[in-house]
């Protein structure tokens, strides 16, 4: 899975045969009023169709031959489904110059061009140890999917565009091999961004890439302004089945905001806009005279005791000079009988055709003096039904009843969100259970990881992964398309 290589844009191949569908096509062209496609299109690059491209009879079909291979689109369009539609004989040079895949992807007939695809890349960081770090095995199973439905499928990462060539340098994998190749790929229709943090080296080719693929692809991920905690707050406390749901919180520029914050709310969770992994944050509870703090090291015991305004003030002064935070109001969290704190991450998708679903869900048990429950401090991942044998038998009913109304929160959550970006592919929902199983939206992840679903549900894991698929093939316009044949 580690091995790399390197392909320049010229390689021996040969070349495809790809079925194509014209249940799309304009009244025209079906019609007659367009003799035949004059075009092949593929990403951003067209080139023109040669007439041996489209062999005049469809597979399988019985009969007279055709004219064209128009007259054999008609046709089955007059038979119905029974007849199979033509395919398209691409050869080993059109392949190379349009960087298709080495199998076939779909083709759809659109007005007077044929166009190919989908094309769908990851936006991902390259990692130290592994390509893509702890994504890596991820992208490589997602890759095996994307090849059964005939979706070509490539990482790419930031700095590859090829704005002028209308074309990309990423990364495909080759099952048979194991082995992930740079090469030349075409642009992408759609795009799923798998990127949270962005070293200072890469910020102004990152923000370059993500303007120009905003621009000419479908962004199945919100883009990055957009995907701040606060920024999705806001989205979410406008929407009235999702408003019942969010703890109070207040954004923080400054120290003097932290110390509002806690004046008024009293228990607070401290946490950088774009922090990840429950990275950098901070529990303070106001007391008589003070305030108590906890973070990842002193943990929820003990905690740091600080005398007056100006102590907080001071702790806080550096750290909100370089980046902005939120401050939540604490949720005492259901706990287990060893006094573990439970709380419940579902993970949201969009279906064809608009409607999202529950492809996932999990609970996180933390250990009992930690101040998060996410897996890098230490939680572990149950599943629902595994939870309730670590609870009283009074706390199940209210844990189930907190499952139930989290899911529909979760849910209208996404539908927020998506009304405000609508090719939205998911969304990781962070749910939190109060000790009488209310349930408490803290966050929205726009990045979900799959972790917690390898360890304990793989299926859900891969029909996640499917289903992003199934999106970028439905959002892109391919989705009616059948399955090509043969490639080497």
């Amino acid at each position: 899975m580690k091995r790399i290589s390197r392909r320049g844009g010229k390689r021996r191949r040969v070349g495809l045969r790809v079925q194509l569908d014209a249940r799309g096509a304009s009244t025209s062209v079906l019609q007659g009023e367009v003799d035949r496609p004059r075009a092949l299109r593929y990403g951003l690059r067209t080139l023109p169709l040669r007439a041996h491209s489209l062999p005049s009879v469809p597979q399988g079909a019985k009969g007279p031959l055709f004219a064209s291979a128009m007259d054999a689109i008609r046709l089955r369009m007059q038979r119905g489904t029974g007849v199979k539609p033509p395919f398209l004989e691409l050869d080993a040079a059109t392949c190379t110059a349009l960087h298709l895949p080495e199998y076939p992807v779909r083709a759809v007939l659109r007005h007077d061009a044929i166009r190919l695809g989908p094309a769908l890349a990851v936006y991902a960081m390259p990692g130290e140890k592994r390509l893509f770090g702890s994504q890596t095995r991820l992208f490589a199973d997602m890759a095996v999917l994307a090849r059964e439905a005939n979706v070509d499928f490539f990482v790419l990462t930031p700095g590859r565009l090829r704005a002028r060539s209308q074309k990309t340098r990423a990364y495909r994998f080759y099952p048979s091999r194991s082995k992930w190749i740079l090469e030349d790929c075409p642009w992408p229709d759609f795009v799923w961004r798998r990127t949270v943090l962005r070293p200072a080296g890469t910020q102004a080719a990152m923000s370059r890439d993500e303007e120009l693929l905003r621009a000419t692809a479908v962004f199945g991920t919100l883009p990055r302004p957009k995907s701040e905690k606060w920024f999705l707050h806001n989205v979410l406390s406008r929407a009235p089945g999702v408003q019942p749901f969010l703890p109070a919180a207040y954004p923080v520029w400054s120290a003097q905001d932290v110390l509002q914050a806690v004046r008024t709310l009293g228990d607070v969770y401290v946490k950088p806009v774009r922090g990840t992994q429950g990275q950098k944050i901070t529990r303070i509870v106001a007391l008589h005279a003070g305030y108590l703090l906890f973070g990842a090291a002193t943990r929820n015991h003990g905690g740091e005791v600080l005398k007056d305004d100006e102590a907080l003030l001071r702790r806080f002064a550096a750290r909100t000079s370089d980046c902005a935070w939120i401050a939540q109001r604490t949720v005492e969290l259901m706990r287990t009988v060893a006094d573990a704190p439970i709380d419940l991450r579902f993970l949201v998708q969009a279906r064809p055709g608009g409607q999202a679903d529950c492809t996932g869900s999990v609970a996180r048990v933390g250990s009992p003096d930690a101040i998060t429950t996410n897996l890098h401090t230490g939680a572990q991942a149950l599943s629902f039904a595994s939870v309730e044998q670590y609870l009283h038998r009074r706390q199940i009913p209210l844990f189930r009843h907190g499952v139930h109304t989290g899911r529909a929160a979760a849910l209208a959550a996404f539908a927020a969100v998506a009304a405000d970006h609508p090719s939205l592919a998911e969304l990781g929902v962070d749910v939190a259970l109060d000790r009488l199983g209310r349930a408490y939206i803290l966050e929205v992840n726009p990045s979900p990881g799959r972790q917690m679903f390898r360890l304990i549900d793989p299926e859900a894991r891969r029909m996640s992964l499917q289903r992003v698929i199934e999106y970028a093939v439905f959002s892109t316009g391919f989705d009616l398309t059948a399955r090509g044949e043969g490639g080497a």
